[in-house]
């Protein structure tokens, strides 16, 4: 028996991922920039690729916690208890963020040095970033599969 949905001869269509799993492969597109962007910045130096490494790390893994726990509710549950679990997740990822921030720049004198401090930031942001360019860029790409 067929679903309604289907046609003899048609391709699948595409079922875009839901919830935690769609969050997670955001994260795991904010890993694989950090990686990317660190590689780059070895062009001018092994200082400024790990600098740039923390940055998107610190943001990739913010982020992990803020996918894991706010998903963590299944669909279907009272809305004030997924409600809450998106809270957690946001003060989590905020908590997580200013620990990470925190040891970063007191443990390791590298950092200190302002050019590394801000190429930290500027990693962060451009990593964090990934959060609306992944959606987007994955939402062209299946669109222009379908248009064919």
């Amino acid at each position: 028996m067929t679903s309604s949905n289907s046609t003899s001869g048609a391709e699948p269509r595409h079922v875009e991922p839901k919830g935690r799993a769609f969050a997670l492969q955001i994260v795991a597109a904010q890993f694989v920039a950090s990686g990317v962007l660190s590689l780059l910045g070895l062009v001018f130096s092994s200082q400024v690729a790990i600098a740039i490494l923390v940055g998107g790390v610190i943001c990739s893994l913010a982020n992990l916690w803020l996918a894991i726990v706010a998903f963590r509710p299944v669909l279907g549950k009272p809305p004030g208890e997924i409600l809450a679990a998106f809270y957690v997740g946001e003060i989590g990822k905020f908590v997580v963020t200013a620990l990470l921030f925190l040891v970063v720049f007191t443990r390791f004198s590298l950092f200190k040095q302002p050019i590394y401090a801000l190429l930290i930031f500027i990693a962060y942001a451009l990593v964090q970033t990934m959060a609306w360019v992944y959606p987007l860029a994955r939402s062209r790409l299946f669109n222009n599969k379908s248009a064919r």
